[in-house]
């Protein structure tokens, strides 16, 4: 693994999307580059920098984006938050074209991850990271680390403290998630992490021992694993 140490969140999203491009770049000899990307708070100002930067990524149309976990509505199982939250924040802004767009979801994702393998697995991975050290929806006291893309119950999660309490009228019983295997076998991996509220956690991936009670901690044993953090998450770690 690499940890590469910034002073804010504005730096840690500079060598984020430095990187990011840099694979990209790193693969552009390829037909198809295959990348996951996580939506949440964390790479806000990540997604609004890339999309000022589409331009000038030449083998942008070679990229092919994927969500690698998704929370489904109760009245629509083809769609769900995870979706709909990267169209908001990047795919509609980015005008990235719709082919070049592959969702997962709650119906199809059996069939989804058998394409993802003949199309050649994954280039590249943009995770953020729980409280509870999780990376995906592998969540703590839920994930071990032979899993691979499966259904996880929410009722499974009701003690995890990383998990939002959501609208059961609205949202259906059960979630799917990429696993650690499917994780793992990506060629590289981008987490980010930014704030006190991570401090912990990054102690724990950094100085303690790789367990399934912190999921993030299998990362570590990744040889492209590159662990983007600020001063403010570095409090504990003191990396």
């Amino acid at each position: 693994m690499r940890l590469i140490k910034t002073k804010d969140y504005e730096e840690m999203t500079k060598e984020a999307l430095s990187l990011f491009m840099q694979i990209i770049d790193d693969n552009a000899h390829k037909d198809r580059i295959n990348v996951a990307i996580t939506g949440g708070k964390s790479p806000l100002l990540f997604y609004k920098q890339l999309i000022e930067s589409l331009k000038d990524i030449k083998s942008i149309n070679k990229v092919h984006f994927y969500n690698f976990d998704e929370i489904p509505y109760r009245d629509n199982l083809e769609t769900g938050m995870t979706i709909e939250d990267l169209n908001k924040i990047f795919y509609i802004p980015g005008n990235i074209n719709e082919e070049n767009i592959h969702r997962m979801n709650y119906l199809n994702w059996k069939e989804h991850i058998t394409q993802l393998e003949k199309d050649g697995g994954l280039d590249l991975v943009l995770l953020g990271i729980g409280i509870d050290g999780h990376f995906c929806g592998n969540m703590s006291g839920t994930t071990k680390f032979g899993d691979r893309t499966r259904t996880i119950k929410m009722k499974d999660l009701e003690d995890n403290i990383s998990v939002p309490k959501l609208d059961e009228t609205k949202f259906y019983d059960e979630f799917v998630t990429m696993g650690p295997r499917e994780i793992m076998a990506t060629r590289n991996i981008i987490m980010i992490a930014n704030g006190e509220g991570k401090a912990e956690v990054i102690d724990q991936i950094l100085n303690g021992p790789v367990t399934e009670v912190v999921p993030s901690t299998l990362l570590t044993l990744h040889p492209y694993f590159n662990l983007i953090i600020d001063e403010d998450a570095n409090k504990i770690a003191k990396a």
